[in-house]
């Protein structure tokens, strides 16, 4: 039977990425958004914050696999924060992912087991100036890992986290000046960005079924 991925944030680029590396290896892909699904087969209108139940992902069930690519992004530091906004943020990057793994888990539509990947990133152990509530809710999402996997062992799911630096992409390029990337590529010792297929080759085998163990 064709395994199957529940992708939330395919739009983004390490969703797509994500995407297409679980395709080129047979996977069906099931892609969960907040906005009215497109005409696509496997494109599913779903927003774990506001929808009462994950009936519309019911059809697809059960998941081998769930990655969350979603999130947001915030500059912002303690002098000027919004707390509107800051919760705003928190809500995007950790109550969703808590809000969906509830709904699938109440409704019965992951494998039995199932493995879940959450993209986080680096700047949930390091602190940065003017990241406070990126940094926050990056931090509670490695809380919601530690706490889930815990819990989730009883019934064999396993869930992870990829924590994603800087990577070499085009935005990567145009938001950053040569010297800067030249910086960060000399800081990772191989003198190379990683790409984004190398993320989502991580995704992979944490969401694969040779990953046996690993929580």
């Amino acid at each position: 039977m064709q395994p199957k991925l529940l992708l939330f944030g395919a739009s983004g680029a390490i969703g797509s990425a994500t995407a297409e590396h679980f395709r080129a290896r047979g996977w069906r892909v099931v892609s969960a958004t907040r906005h009215a699904a497109t005409a696509a087969a496997d494109f599913v209108s779903y927003d774990p914050l506001h929808d009462k139940s994950a009936a519309a992902l019911a059809p697809f069930a059960p998941y081998d696999a769930v990655c969350f690519a979603q999130g947001a992004n915030l500059n912002d530091s303690i002098y000027d924060v919004d707390l509107a906004k800051h919760r705003e943020l928190y809500d995007a990057n950790c109550t969703f992912v808590i809000a969906a793994l509830n709904a699938l888990l109440k409704e019965n539509l992951l494998a039995a087991p199932a493995r879940l990947c959450i993209i986080s990133s680096i700047w949930q152990d390091i602190a940065r100036q003017n990241k406070l509530s990126y940094g926050v809710s990056k931090a509670a999402v490695q809380g919601l890992v530690l706490s889930a996997a815990a819990d989730l062992a009883k019934d064999g799911h396993m869930i992870n986290a990829v924590l994603p630096g800087v990577l070499d992409t085009p935005m990567t390029r145009a938001n950053l000046q040569p010297e800067q990337i030249k910086k960060f590529e000399d800081a990772t010792q191989f003198s190379r960005l990683p790409k984004l297929a190398d993320v989502a080759a991580a995704v992979y085998f944490f969401c694969s079924p040779e990953n046996q163990s690993i929580t």
